[in-house]
């Protein structure tokens, strides 16, 4: 475990210099991320919290976990003109999650925070000021809090319902205008279960509601207000023995509700990004090898649909179709357990029309690490 946390270590520094180019942000914790995040029929840590609270309903005790994600993305489009690198950088970020699941009791609660949309993106190089239509600079962060109550109707099947709570942060510059604001006060919904239906087969679904974020300019720069899309996550598991667990999953997101990020000023439009977003289907399969007591080794791949359309698409938001493969492990240490997981995403090239036309291409590793603690 030392050779391997050296190892994670040393790739940790040489990721400091990380191009960004999407928004949603799948992996929320290494134990999920080794599985291609095909975790809502399992869901059997604190992360559950993220990927199916419901599951929170047979963790005994308090649990709590610490994770931390690196990504290195390297993202680019060749215009007519020229061919540019996306220069926004990926930040290092951090989740934490919080479960209480009394022993004579049916109920469960939890608490989780992490990033949830995160687009960093620059394309001044590639479509600078002055042109016909400048790229300019996005920095968009939205931080995510859940509330969750769960509880267990049966030894197999148990339901949960929660709170959502977007703290959402903006840096949106186009030629001259720059707008520059925070909101703290987008709120929404989800519900889950898991169930049971007989021994080694377990399902889980859940669903999660948008949120519309609408804010305010610092001096007077205009107002931004847009909605995060509503999801649905469903999964079946199986464990073909004592030592493998096999899990499908399918989540549908509705991004085609998010229309535009346009900047309004006095009621004029200051900062145009109209979205042509499609609605997408992410499939994903994971498999978990215990190969002793509390030691996991994982693989996983998943296929995720682009939200952007090639017709009129818009950078802002720069989304392409990708192949996700995984590769992770866990055991415990120090009377903890600790999950590693790196990820390798494949985005198919894109061929963009409109005002940002151009070949768009994306390369993405994500190392995540978390250390988690269960409190019988």
């Amino acid at each position: 475990m030392k050779r391997v946390l050296m190892m994670m270590t040393a790739m940790l520094v040489g990721l400091t210099q990380a191009q960004a180019g999407g928004f949603e942000q799948p992996n929320q914790s290494a134990s999920a991320a080794g599985v291609a995040n095909a975790f809502v029929a399992t869901a059997n840590d604190a992360s559950a919290l993220i990927y199916n609270p419901a599951g929170i309903a047979w963790q005994s005790g308090v649990s709590v976990m610490g994770s931390g994600r690196l990504d290195y993305r390297d993202s680019s489009v060749i215009t007519p003109l020229r061919n540019a690198p996306n220069n926004g950088k990926e930040p290092f970020t951090g989740s934490i999650y919080a479960s209480w699941a009394p022993l004579d009791s049916n109920f469960a609660a939890g608490f989780g925070f992490s990033p949830l949309y995160i687009a960093n993106n620059d394309w001044a190089t590639a479509f600078p000021a002055g042109s016909a239509n400048p790229g300019g600079i996005t920095k968009l962060t939205v931080d995510h809090s859940t509330f969750d109550f769960v509880y267990a109707l049966s030894s197999d099947l148990a339901i949960g319902g929660g709170a959502d709570w977007y703290i959402t942060r903006a840096t949106l510059s186009q030629g001259a205008a720059t707008f520059k604001a925070n909101d703290f006060a987008s709120f929404g919904g989800h519900a889950s279960v898991m169930w049971k239906p007989l021994p080694a087969w377990s399902v889980g679904a859940m669903f999660r509601s948008g949120a519309r974020v609408s804010m305010s300019g610092q001096g007077n720069s205009g107002s931004l207000s847009f909605k995060l899309p509503d999801d649905v996550n469903v999964g079946i598991a199986h464990d073909f023995s004592d030592v493998w667990h096999l899990e499908v999953d399918a989540k549908w997101t509705r991004w085609s509700m998010l229309k535009d990020m346009n900047v309004v000023r006095g009621g004029v439009i200051t900062q145009p990004n109209a979205m042509n977003l499609r609605d997408t289907v992410t499939v994903m399969t994971g498999l978990t090898w215990t190969w002793r007591e509390n030691s996991q080794f994982r693989l996983g791949y998943a296929y995720d649909q682009g939200a952007n359309r090639s017709l009129n698409f818009n950078p802002v938001i720069a989304d392409q179709d990708s192949h996700r493969i995984s590769i992770g492990g866990g055991g415990d240490v120090a009377n903890m357990h600790m999950d590693l997981a790196y990820q390798y995403i494949l985005y198919s090239d894109k061929t963009a029309t409109g005002a940002h036309a151009g070949l768009y291409r994306d390369r993405r590793q994500s190392v995540m690490f978390s250390v988690s603690k269960v409190f019988e």
